[in-house]
């Protein structure tokens, strides 16, 4: 059972991690309900976050002896909403205080590694009983140049304060002291300052000879061990840097919202196993444009992916033995990865992929994993190549996507036990509390980041963008608890030109990469609308997602707003989006606004736009389009 006893929160971290780093642990985080092991791996791969996992083992078990503990179990115990706030903060704070230059942290980082590599094999060799600890001892030697600003004081006192069984604090402290005055220091000193001079140089053209402090600190091996060593060392690094991978600092603020969205879907999903899907399936088609969900569910009986129903709708009749085919489902299962296939391949892709694209009308499809561990089925979603290469570009964030719906076997056990609707608004209500903790510190650290930054920063209008967001999602929760019971935002007024820039800003990623531009006719002195915020960012949102799908590359995106006044002379906000696309095809324009008949692709039809008309509609709005070959137009407009 994880450890829940809270670390007191630290108001100042004084030391940067790795970016890489840092953002592979978010993602692990993220809607996570125990830390879990590859987090776990990852608080031991650097200095910063391994002095976080310490202080709060320190804290969970005062006076806890490190040798012989296997510290990667033992940190998968520790509090995880604990460990997730400090991670946080952390983050939060690197991205407006970074210690060094990316250049010097990676080199920084690289020799850390290669010390705790050293010192470890040192132990093991001289059958030193803490094996994780001589891993500690050595990567905490370059922790000083991690602080900001670099200089060893914080560095040392943070150590020197764990409450710790062990000699970790004092390989930092004597670093500078002679080989000769340490011969009789304890085992774990004298394995950290071999180490530490062995690897000082490192990385080095040539493996570096045996030193020979070394050699004295850590007789009786001889010069050909050290040589073994530290060969097997330089490919340890070498393969640990690059399952990491480089990631520029940006990517730590990236990690951060994605990490909001994976906390709200672990504190929503239902325990009901069909009904956490579908919920995913539905955040899949309004957040990435990726709809036409089909559920493919692990037959135990007889070894097939079967269709299942989603929500209320039939399951279309399709079943695939995952043994030997080369569709995305059996991959994406035997892989537990997502895998993305689209139509610029088609002699590489199995047939099943090309019909299932090809009946949505997309441009491509992926097949995400269902289930932690081993999964048990697989969520098949259509949309167009810019939806599709978000997840080629971040596989692990909808992997999680896939395991948090449903985190254990034992999820589909509780699937049988079918509970009253007051059970769930319950369960929503519990929920909605306790997502307050960690949407809360994203919140609070955004708004500490533009106090450091100012409200000049460029990157001001992004960072209040995400708050909004965050506000957003809890309003959600909110309303769910409440059963749609609280009372609405229709006397808040919204500025809508406000929302389309917002909206533009932030999908300006998704667009660029495919090559459009996005334009805007937006009506000066435009009267607020008293309408849900909320529910109008959505229909914006599907707007700007469809004619982005829509449009190929090159092409233009068009918002207007204005005012107009009908036949029986009430005023009207008008709001246009047009793309220039091919056009909505013949054969969907009497279906275009059916959720599951309708094509999206080429003629951007789908769940988006079936979201958009109801939403309209329950905004006392209205929804018309035109199209040809040219394009197409719609226009939502709100009497005033």
């Amino acid at each position: 059972m994880p450890d829940t006893r809270a670390v007191p929160p630290s108001p100042e971290l004084p030391f940067a991690s790795h970016p890489g780093v840092l953002t592979r642990l978010l993602g692990e985080l993220a809607g996570a309900r125990v830390v879990g092991d590859e987090a776990a791996r990852l608080f031991l791969l650097d200095p910063a976050l391994a002095l976080l996992a310490l202080q709060a083992l320190a804290h969970a078990q005062p006076g806890v002896n490190l040798a012989g503990m296997r510290l990667r179990a033992r940190i998968a115990t520790l509090d995880t909403t604990t460990l997730k706030s400090r991670v946080v903060a952390l983050a939060a704070q690197q991205l407006t205080q970074p210690a060094a230059s990316a250049e010097n942290l990676e080199t920084y980082w690289r020799k850390a590694l290669a010390t705790a590599a050293f010192c470890q094999a040192l132990a093991l060799r001289s059958h030193y009983p803490g094996e994780d600890e001589a891993w500690l001892a050595g990567l905490m030697c370059w922790l000083p140049r991690f602080a900001r600003p670099v200089e060893s004081g914080a560095a040392q006192a943070a150590l020197d304060a764990l409450a710790l069984d062990s000699f970790i604090a004092d390989a930092p402290r004597y670093l500078e002291t002679p080989a000769q005055r340490l011969v009789d220091a304890a085992p774990l000193v004298r394995l950290a300052i071999a180490a530490h001079r062995q690897t000082m140089n490192f990385p080095a053209w040539i493996p570096a000879l045996p030193h020979a402090d070394a050699l004295l600190l850590a007789a009786p091996l001889d010069g050909e061990a050290m040589r073994e060593i530290h060969l097997a060392m330089a490919r340890d690094v070498d393969r640990i840097a690059a399952d990491i991978g480089l990631y520029p600092l940006a990517e730590i603020a990236h990690e951060l919202g994605r990490m909001a969205r994976l906390e709200l879907l672990a504190t929503c999903a239902a325990r009901d196993q069909d009904s956490a899907i579908a919920r995913l399936a539905d955040d899949l088609a309004g957040e990435d444009g990726l709809g036409h969900a089909i559920y493919l569910r692990m037959n135990v009986a007889d070894g097939t992916l079967r269709a299942q129903p989603l929500r209320a709708e039939p399951a279309p009749p399709l079943y695939l033995k995952p043994e030997g085919s080369t569709a995305a489902a059996a991959w994406a299962l035997l892989t537990r990865a997502p895998v993305v296939v689209t139509l610029d391949a088609p002699a590489d892709a199995a047939v099943l992929d090309l019909q299932l694209i090809r009946q949505a009308g997309a441009e491509g499809l992926a097949a995400i994993p269902i289930g932690a561990g081993d999964p048990v089925g697989v969520l098949l979603v259509r949309g167009g190549r810019a939806a599709l290469a978000r997840i080629t570009a971040h596989p692990h964030h909808y992997r999680r996507l896939g395991e948090i719906v449903l985190p254990s076997a034992g999820a589909a056990r509780i699937a049988a036990a079918h509970e009253g609707e007051s059970a769930l608004a319950g369960r929503v209500r519990r929920a909605t509390h306790e997502i307050s903790n960690p949407l809360g510190v994203v919140k609070n650290y955004l708004a500490i980041l533009r106090a450091k930054l100012g409200d000049d920063a460029p990157i001001a209008d992004e960072l209040r963008i995400m708050r909004e967001e965050l506000d957003r999602i809890v309003r959600i929760l909110r309303n769910l608890a409440t059963g749609g019971t609280e009372a609405d935002q229709g006397g808040a007024e919204c500025d809508v030109n406000a929302l389309v820039e917002d909206l533009i800003k932030a999908t300006e990623a998704t667009w660029r990469s495919k090559g459009l531009r996005v334009e805007t006719r937006l009506a000066p002195d435009l009267p607020k609308l008293a309408r849900d915020a909320d529910k109008l960012k959505q229909i914006l949102l599907n707007l700007q997602l469809n004619a982005q799908e829509a449009t190929p590359a090159g092409g233009l995106i068009r918002w207007e707003t204005g005012l107009l006044t009908d036949h029986q002379q009430t005023r009207q906000l008008q709001i246009t989006v047009s793309d220039t696309g091919p056009g909505i095809p013949a054969e969907v324009r009497p279906r275009l606004f059916t959720p599951i008949e309708s094509t999206k692709g080429d003629g951007h039809a789908g769940l988006g736009l079936s979201i958009v008309k109801s939403l309209t509609q329950a905004l006392a709005g209205a929804i018309r389009w035109r199209s040809d070959a040219n394009g197409t137009t719609f226009d939502v407009t709100f009497p005033l």
